[in-house]
């Protein structure tokens, strides 16, 4: 019998040949040994990006807050029409609160009435009460200390609201008119500088970082937060109040 030439069965292009069970597990293995370095990469760029986002919140937050401070402090005790209404009010080593006179005059907008109760005339950076209970300047949220983050506050005519977010710590500290530094001074009418110390923290802990690391605030107190998973990032600012004692 003759077979025609593409189909003779005994011929080597007419062989199936299927792949054998150990190169099936080799390229099983391969396989699985590639899909594991993809996702240990994609996991390890997701928590690169979170802790960096996480920081990236920190200092935003902290560059608004040093914006917005300077912007409302070295106004205190604006007093254009010499009616002797705007001064400091409160000022300690975790609040400070001050009035200004720079808006209400019924004749020329934005300018000053001789008064300070119009809006944006009463001013007040803090904590609030629930975050810092022991008033402090640590938040405790009516735990113990460090226990948290709050938002540092900006009340203007009672309200509080949000400045800062994810803030741990804060404190006023004060250079007087003789050059003195001081938490609490007596005569806030003597007080020149303000120095602002304010200390951030990550929202999310990093797996791969151990917190070490105590901080010493303008007035040379030494805060030392816990040794926990959380970046965190300090800033110091000096504000020289222009309407006091000029």
């Amino acid at each position: 019998m003759v077979y025609p030439c593409n189909t003779d069965p005994f011929t080597s292009t007419n062989k199936v040949r299927g792949f054998t069970l150990i190169e099936l597990m080799i390229a099983l293995f391969i396989s699985g040994l590639i899909a594991a370095t993809i996702i240990s990469i994609y996991i390890a760029q997701t928590r690169s990006y979170s802790q960096h986002d996480d920081i990236a919140n920190i200092q935003q937050g902290l560059r608004g807050a040093l914006i917005v401070m300077p912007l409302d402090i070295r106004l205190a005790g604006c007093d254009p029409t010499e009616s002797n209404e705007a001064g400091i009010i409160t000022a300690t080593a975790t609040q400070f609160r001050f009035t200004r006179d720079i808006t209400g005059n019924p004749v020329i907008a934005n300018s000053a009435d001789g008064d300070v109760d119009d809006p944006g005339e009463d001013i007040a950076f803090q904590f609030s009460a629930i975050a810092d209970q022991d008033d402090n300047g640590i938040v405790d949220n009516g735990g113990a200390d460090w226990s948290g983050t709050s938002s540092l506050g900006r009340a203007s005519g009672g309200a509080i609201q949000p400045l800062a977010d994810n803030i741990e710590a804060l404190e006023f500290n004060y250079t007087l008119d003789d050059g003195s530094t001081t938490l609490a001074p007596t005569n806030p009418n003597k007080i020149r500088t303000i120095q602002v110390t304010l200390l951030a923290r990550a929202t999310h802990p990093a797996k791969s970082y151990v917190h070490t690391k105590s901080y010493t605030t303008a007035s040379g107190v030494v805060w030392t937060p816990p040794n926990d998973n959380f970046r965190r990032r300090l800033v110091v600012t000096n504000i020289q109040l222009r309407n006091m004692g000029y």
